[in-house]
């Protein structure tokens, strides 16, 4: 007859002739949750990427661990929502498309402001949101017919909401503080939008002359104090130096003054303990407008705050510049002013330094520190509540140790600039009159707009051009997307509290603590019940990836190299306690051969079912459950969530069938709880091992011998575990298990199927114990045919003896199947033996091996095993090397010191015989 395998499914298993087919349709069939649905919901919410990106490894990484807890969700009983959307980008998006229109010979101020937003949003239709596609190649199972974006007009109305509230409860401020300035895209930066870069810079210590010439700080000549700065363009807006209380050797100069080099200014030598003693020569000079701990220094002492450099990054032509640097750009200005330094006597040394200087992420120009009339929120009344709420378990982080890293943030909180200077985004709705007077809509009418309300109809009232922070509206993010501010709205009443949030740790501070924040600050409730973070995803060699260092990867390409599937295993299998995942090709390897070894598993099952469809004539269930099987995927399907129920109870079943529904059994329960706790690496090394190891190397192989008898408890067993196994595999790898599924004969998809329950009525500690005497006896046959120096395929009679070697021999088929060795009662002359769980085996030496060559070999072994075990003993004594060698190296060596004494030993025992 035809083999049913060869028209269901392909000799070879080919990725991309399956995925396309099921990312179709869960893109244009999502998985839709129901509001009106009686059971537990289950909810997370994307973390939103920008409509700016394309798909990068940690969004590849972070929606595989939040689609496999949704598909295990909604497979375990579940109403599970996942929630798709993009965040607007400010920044990111307004330069893309300014340099659009640049490329156009066009600004945005030529355009103003309304005809902009026009470009932005048709750039919006026609190019962004190309990472949703992206994602839904991924086979994430969202409920896109939920799709948000931060400009929705729904989010738009939940930002002005938050602000009005915010305005009126006395939360939210206008006033000057310490900002990031982005001096290209002139305007100011959230931490989040500013990488950290370690570059080599000049440090150079200057000497201040004292006004009391006779006075000789420790750290200089007499009449000089000497202070050290990355910055010498800035001693201009000098206002103090700084030393230590406690530091001895500037004790007599606190309250003295000194000049500011290349000027005429006296400035105060001041305490304050932010000055290092350990730092630089111990004496800081204090910018209060070019460095946030200067600002503080400066708000303690009361100094005055004038700034040197302008929002265009030049030096001002202020009357406290020197009119030969003034207009200057700033770095231009640095040399002059080191030269000027170096002729005039005043610069003492100058050194290489490594210090961290601050990058805007989108412009990549480096950020200054500016002091600028901004709108703010205090944060601390908020940071209380979330503190409260982690006491008494609200919100767990995992791992736990985040817990502490999350509340000592929220300890040391600043106030939160939220106002940024660009067209893109949700503009302030805040209104000024003439005099600089504020005006913010009612709270009982936030949506008002203050120029139209007639309560202010005889004001010439002007709009704040700025728009909010990003992430002020991605703070709402848990709710906003629910329908909040509408706290009556159906899917805000189902599915909010959100379950878990899964993210980077990296954002711990930026962008999670601000949701926990607005979630009790807005809501009254956690805006998640768990925090699961995984680490970032690094090259091979542990550093961050980056187009500068060119060792970025692009996920699309390990998809096209490797299939999604197996993409989507390494993501999980490498996922683990929170840890930094080092990108190792390995396990996307591992992840394909995984995937062909369920494919052909399966096609095995389909030609041993199609073998047997014929001769299955009886009109039972069981046997109907087998013929569901047919050539067509489309074939009748017996109604069983549980497959393993169809075989619960049989009489026909083996041995070996017993011990894999056992295992598995166990095995499901394992898993369960792993992913319960969210230990998604844990559990698909579970899977994978038993699947690997125990289905496909032993069951499969054992199960040959009976299913080429008939055997239909056999034949029920092996469909019955495969599908079960499908199902625990599916959150993982969705693709191949939907396909393998429907081969099966079932027209339901795989993804609505219920998550399988472990029983304990199928637990079976006899089988166990049995089947893995067999494991041993196959175990110990191997070794022996490797040690003889046999084949795997050579056939070898053996003898089995032990406690357990009546089991092994009730089962003689299943080991002389899998091992290739023949079972008998005894054997003559000098033997081989192997040991293992409570079962000898026994091999001839003669009429198998030339006695004398066999010997000769073995005691090269010896010596071998000596080389080694006395090479590797050398390196552990080696203290040297102790102290360098990585943990890993160590424990290495000192493991084949084990291994290598063990098969000395042994070895030496068999050669006794031929003393």
């Amino acid at each position: 007859m035809t083999d049913p395998a060869s028209t269901t499914l392909a000799p070879q298993f080919d990725p991309t002739a399956i995925e396309p087919k099921w990312a179709n349709k869960w893109r244009s069939e999502p998985f839709r949750a129901d509001a009106s649905s009686s059971k537990e919901p289950f909810t997370i919410v994307i973390p939103p990427p920008n409509v700016t990106g394309n798909l990068h490894l940690g969004h590849a990484l972070d929606n595989t661990l939040i689609d496999t807890l949704i598909r295990y969700k909604r497979m375990a009983g579940f109403e599970a929502l996942y929630l798709p959307g993009m965040d607007h980008a400010g920044i990111s998006t307004q330069v893309v498309v300014e340099r659009q229109l640049r490329d156009q010979g066009v600004s945005r101020h030529d355009l103003g402001r309304e005809k902009f937003l026009d470009n932005v949003w048709e750039w919006k239709a026609e190019s962004g949101g190309m990472i949703l596609n992206q994602l839904s190649r991924l086979g994430v199972s969202a409920d896109w017919t939920r799709e948000r974006f931060t400009m929705d007009e729904g989010l738009s109305r939940a930002v002005r909401h938050q602000f009005v509230k915010l305005y009126a409860d006395g939360l939210a401020y206008r006033g000057e503080r310490m900002v990031n300035w982005d001096v290209a895209a002139q305007t100011t930066l959230s931490e989040l939008e500013i990488d950290r870069e370690n570059r080599k810079v000049k440090m150079v210590t200057l000497s201040y002359r004292l006004e009391d010439e006779n006075a000789a700080p420790s750290n200089g000549e007499a009449g000089e104090i000497r202070i050290s700065t990355v910055r010498p363009e800035t001693i201009f807006a000098d206002q103090a130096i700084a030393v230590h209380p406690e530091d001895p050797r500037f004790r007599h100069v606190v309250g003295h003054k000194a000049r500011i080099p290349l000027t005429d200014r006296w400035i105060p030598i001041i305490a304050d303990e932010a000055a290092d003693m350990e730092f630089g020569v111990g004496a800081l000079k204090i910018t209060p407008a070019h460095d946030p701990t200067d600002f503080e220094v400066g708000e303690r002492h009361g100094l005055p705050r004038p700034s040197v450099i302008d929002l265009e990054g030049n030096l001002t032509s202020d009357d406290l510049v020197p009119a030969e640097f003034q207009g200057l750009e700033r770095f231009a200005a640095r040399k002059a002013v080191m030269k000027a330094l170096a002729e005039a006597g005043l610069s003492i040394e100058e050194k290489d330094h490594d210090a961290p200087l601050a990058i805007s992420e989108r412009t990549k120009v480096p950020v200054e520190p500016i002091i600028s009339e901004q709108w703010f929120v205090k944060m601390k009344p908020f940071a209380d509540q979330v503190l409260e709420g982690l006491e008494k378990g609200d919100i767990k982080l995992t791992p736990e140790r985040y817990t502490k890293v999350n509340r000592d943030w929220l300890e040391n909180i600043r106030d939160w600039n939220i106002s940024r200077q660009l067209w893109w985004g949700h503009q302030i709705p805040a209104w000024y009159d003439e005099e600089g007077n504020i005006y913010v809509p009612d709270p009982e009418n936030p949506d008002l707009d203050c120029d139209l309300d007639p309560r202010y109809a005889h004001l010439n009232l002007r709009r704040d051009p700025d728009v909010f922070d990003t992430w002020f509206s991605s703070n709402l993010w848990p709710f906003s997307t629910l329908g909040w501010p509408d706290t009556d709205a159906e899917d805000f009443r189902k599915f909010y509290p959100t379950q878990v949030l899964v993210t980077g740790y990296d954002i711990l501070f930026f962008w999670v603590a601000r949701m926990q924040m607005a979630g009790y600050g807005l809501t009254g409730q956690a805006p998640f019940s768990t925090v699961m973070l995984h680490g970032l995803y690094l090259d091979s060699k542990g550093q961050k990836m980056s187009k500068s260092k060119g060792n970025g990867l692009d996920p699309l390409e390990l998809f096209d190299q490797y299939g999604v599937d197996a993409s989507r295993f390494a993501f999980a299998f490498l996922s683990t306690g929170g840890q930094d995942i080092k990108h190792d090709p390995r396990r996307f390897e591992q992840g394909r051969n995984f995937a062909n070894k369920l494919w052909n598993a399966t096609r095995f099952a389909l030609m041993r079912l199609g073998e047997a469809i014929p001769n299955l004539t009886g009109d039972d269930e069981l046997t109907q459950y087998v013929r569901s099987t047919t050539v067509k995927p489309e074939g009748a399907s017996i109604r069983s969530e549980d497959a393993l129920a169809q075989v619960k109870g049989r009489d026909d079943l083996t041995l070996a069938d017993r011990w894999i529904i056992s295992r598995l059994n166990a095995v499901t329960a394992e898993a369960s709880a792993q992913l319960d706790a969210f230990d998604i690496g844990a559990a698909i090394r579970t899977l994978y091992s038993f699947t690997w190891d125990e289905f496909c190397d032993w069951y499969i192989e054992a199960a040959k011998p009976t299913l080429a008898s008939g055997n239909l408890g056999t034949l029920v067993t092996l469909k019955a575990v495969l599908e079960h196994i499908l199902k625990l595999l599916h959150p993982f790898m969705p693709f191949i298990t939907s396909e393998l599924y429907a081969a099966l004969g079932h027209r339901r998809q795989l993804a609505v199927h219920h998550w399988p329950r472990p029983d304990a009525a199928l637990h079976d500690a006899e089988a166990t114990q049995a089947f893995n005497a067999l494991r041993s006896a196959v175990d110990s046959a191997r070794s022996l045919k490797s040690e003889l120096g046999l084949s795997p395929q050579d056939r070898l009679n053996v003898v089995v003896e032990g406690d357990l070697s009546q089991i092994v021999t009730d089962n003689a088929r299943v080991v002389e199947s899998i091992a290739r060795v023949q079972l008998v009662p005894a054997l003559e002359g000098r033997t081989l033996s192997a040991v293992e769980q409570g079962v000898t085996i026994l091999a001839p030496l003669e009429g198998t091996v030339d006695i004398a060559d066999w010997l000769g070999k073995q005691k090269k072994r010896l010596t071998e095993f000596d080389k080694q075990i006395k090479q590797a003993q050398g390196k552990l004594s080696n203290e040297g090397f102790v102290a360098r060698a990585p943990a890993e190296v160590i424990e290495e060596e000192r493991r084949r010191v084990e291994d290598f004494g063990k098969q000395k030993e042994r070895l030496e025992g068999v050669l006794k015989q031929f003393e």
